[in-house]
């Protein structure tokens, strides 16, 4: 029998179940779970472990089902109350969790793979010091339930057998092209639209020309006529009358008929998009599986207490949306402990918990779902903010002064910006918040900010419900058609030529009490020709930005809001961000859709970047490599050589201290543990001895402990990265963030 048809479905029910062992396994340790609540926990871990085993080896893969087996003995241990699931077990049983979704790439799609299941089976929750005494750990048992009994409903608390809904798993992909063939019959239902309201414009252009000839007739009536033109004349025009009026009567009846076609065609496409937008939703609980075990596991690297709490998890997404969410989830977490949750011992001293919270919630509103990422940590001091960009370059000194505490909020969008005094492989390279705008902005999302100093931030995502339609506003911009997300705008205004007024070189208007910007449309899109507005005296302008932070764009005319399918724009335009898709019109033509996101960016940017005259210069930075092992030294010099820079070498930190005081670097790359020097000492001596105190050091060492980290960050290193997750990519970016070179 061939079992590859059985495969593919054996990994989603794999990871469906690894997710159901991962999210009760840190919700047990949370100690958030008591009785009832707590076993009817720990039993469904049980079964889905129990469940991958035996599909495991009803497939013939024993590897994956040994090291299954070996994770239910230890589970039903907990259970049976004979071993208490403190840190060390929960650690164990993730790490044969991991083992198991290791495994499975390697079996089913041909990954590489690095287990030894055998020494894997043979430690895995050994050396746990919490069996109770009263009750010894017995050597493994099979559990009394057969392999061949997961097909069958499990048993509920009540006794009886849970009533499964039928099933069926489908590939992506299809239903992708699904989600494209209803796009399709949308746009064929906006072309049968047009053709209908062209067959009413005929219908009127016939009643128009009923009317012309009657009014001929009675005109042609008062002049003389022999009787045989009269019988003619007659004859000709009852004719044209009649053709007239038949005409008229076919064209009421089709256009009845074909109105009523449409409807009905309207109201089977706006079901089956419906429908299709059903299939794609997934619960947010998808989002949040694996949250709350990169809080456990971040918390512990930083050496710092925190909780996670997640509400709205029954709300519903499209699913594309979620994958979307994904990276953006992970900064937002990151930045949460590691830049606003303070160390326990901090917090205790503030009077507030030794343990942080971290809180999640989704909710829908509307067509749109709001999702916010909240901490109780210490918040963002605007001045430190602004103090940052300037220091950065990434804003003038005038512009950061210029801004409201609001604006200076926003500056931690802007690519670069960090105010992390050392840079680590958990964040401090300014592209965390950065990604999350983007990554939002394609999907027709917007974030918002707020902090209060010593009280928490709060980020808050507002997202589209489906990417299946988009309400969108059809407006003309320099000769040319373009679509902005409705859902992107906060509404049109007239501008009054005698309202606008020019401050600080900006040309602003008051709306709603606010000082706004106002810019041409055409203009920040690079199209403009002439000023179609230089003898208007009001002119049309959208809303949008949010509306702490408005901006108007003056746009030529606004035509129509509709209901679009929006398709993406291809290889040749992918990586632009002004446009996010382009939309296809009933009468055949097409529209970009602008990304309002980055359209406020841009049109803020231009006022707010300031790049440093250091910036703008072209030479070759030179750096220095510090390591005592020419494998490594070597590696690094011909990854930044690659790159362009000018690159010296030094075997140990003595070594390094002579080239400095001989020449001059731009940045000094550096090993930890050398002979005679180490990099610890080298920095601090560089910073002390050599007075360079603003030259950047970048640590690249195999010590990952948090001890090390901060040991880096006393003595004056700008970036820390591990030889353990050394990555060229993330080198190449901290040295250009660090010398803007």
């Amino acid at each position: 029998m061939d079992l590859a048809s059985f495969y593919s479905q054996f990994r989603d029910e794999t990871a469906e179940n690894i997710r159901i062992v991962t999210e009760g396994l840190v919700a047990l340790e949370g100690n958030g779970l008591e009785g009832e609540a707590r076993r009817e926990r720990i039993d469904a871990i049980f079964r889905a472990m129990h469940t991958i085993k035996g599909s495991a080896r009803m497939l013939g893969l024993d590897q994956i089902g040994k090291v299954a087996h070996t994770c239910e003995h230890i589970l039903a241990a907990v259970r049976d109350g004979r071993r208490v699931l403190d840190r060390f077990l929960t650690d164990e049983l993730l790490k044969g969790s991991d083992a198991i979704l290791e495994l499975l790439a390697a079996a089913i799609d041909g990954k590489p793979s690095s287990i030894d299941v055998e020494a894997l089976t043979s430690h895995l929750g050994r050396g746990s010091p919490q069996p109770s005494p009263e009750t010894p750990v017995s050597p493994p048992l099979e559990p009394a339930q057969s392999p061949g009994d997961e097909s069958a409903p499990q048993p509920t608390s009540k006794g009886g057998r849970e009533r499964m809904r039928q099933t069926v798993r489908v590939r992506v992909d299809r239903l992708d092209r699904l989600l494209n063939l209803a796009g399709e019959l949308s746009i064929g239902r906006q072309i049968e639209e047009s053709h209908l309201q062209a067959l009413e414009e005929l219908k009127g252009l016939v009643e128009r020309q009923q009317r012309s000839l009657l009014t001929l007739e009675a005109e042609l009536r008062r002049v003389r006529l022999a009787p045989a033109q009269r019988d003619l004349f007659d004859r000709e025009m009852n004719g044209a009358l009649n053709a007239g009026e038949r005409a008229g009567s076919m064209l009421r009846a089709q256009l009845e008929r074909i109105g009523q076609h449409t409807m009905h065609k309207a109201q089977l496409i706006d079901d089956l998009e419906q429908e299709v937008m059903a299939i794609r939703l997934t619960p947010v609980a998808t989002l949040y599986a694996n949250l709350p075990r990169a809080v456990r596991e971040l918390a512990r690297d930083l050496g710092k207490e925190a909780s996670l709490a997640l509400i709205g998890e029954t709300t519903e997404l499209d699913r594309k949306i979620i994958e979307v969410l994904t990276d953006p989830m992970v900064h937002l977490i990151r930045n949460a402990l590691d830049h606003g949750i303070e160390p326990a011992e901090e917090r205790e001293r503030q009077g507030k918990p030794r343990q942080g919270l971290i809180e999640i919630a989704a909710q829908a509103h509307g067509g749109r779902v709001l999702i916010s990422v909240r901490d109780d940590g210490r918040g963002m001091d605007p001045q430190q903010l602004r103090e940052a960009a300037v220091r950065k370059g990434l804003i003038g000194a005038d512009a950061a002064a210029a801004l409201s505490d609001q604006e200076a909020l926003e500056l931690i969008f802007m690519p670069g910006f960090t105010t992390a005094k050392i840079i680590t492989d958990v964040s401090g390279r300014g592209v965390g918040m950065d990604v999350v705008r983007t990554n939002l902005a394609e999907i027709g999302g917007e974030v918002q900010i707020e902090s209060q100093p010593g009280v928490g931030t709060t980020v808050l995502l507002s997202l589209p419900l489906t990417l299946v339609t988009t309400r969108v506003l059809l407006v003309e911009a320099g000769s040319q058609l373009f679509g902005i997300p409705a859902s992107g705008c906060q509404g049109t205004v007239w501008v009054r030529r005698t309202q606008i007024r020019t401050i600080e070189g900006r040309a602003v208007f008051q709306h709603n009490q606010v000082l706004t910007p106002i810019l041409r449309l055409d203009e920040l899109l690079g199209i403009a020709n002439g000023n179609p507005f230089a003898n208007a005296v009001r002119m049309p302008a959208l809303l949008i930005g949010g509306v702490r932070r408005p901006m108007a764009l003056l746009i030529d005319r606004l035509i129509d809001e509709r209901e679009a399918v929006i398709k993406p724009l291809g290889p040749l335009l992918e990586k632009q961000r002004r446009y996010s898709g382009v939309l296809q019109l009933g009468d055949g033509r097409l529209a970009l859709l602008l990304n309002p996101t980055m359209l406020a960016q841009l049109g803020r940017g231009t006022a707010l970047v300031a790049p440093t005259p250091e910036q703008s210069q072209q030479r070759r930075a030179r750096l220095l490599v510090v390591d005592d092992s020419f494998a490594t030294r070597e590696l690094i010099r011909s990854i930044l050589s690659a790159a362009g820079y000018e690159v010296a070498t030094a075997v140990d930190g003595l070594d390094a201290l002579d080239r400095i005081r001989a020449e001059t670097y731009d940045l000094v790359v550096s090993d930890v543990e050398m002979p005679r020097v180490d990099g610890f000492t080298l920095t601090s001596r560089i910073r002390s001895e050599l007075g360079k105190t603003d030259l950047p050091v970048i640590i690249v060492t195999s010590l990952a402990s948090e001890a090390h980290r901060r040991r880096g960050l006393e003595v004056g290193a700008q970036a820390y990265i591990v030889k353990s997750q050394f990555n060229q990519n993330n080198l190449l970016e901290t040295i250009r963030q660090l010398i803007g070179m």
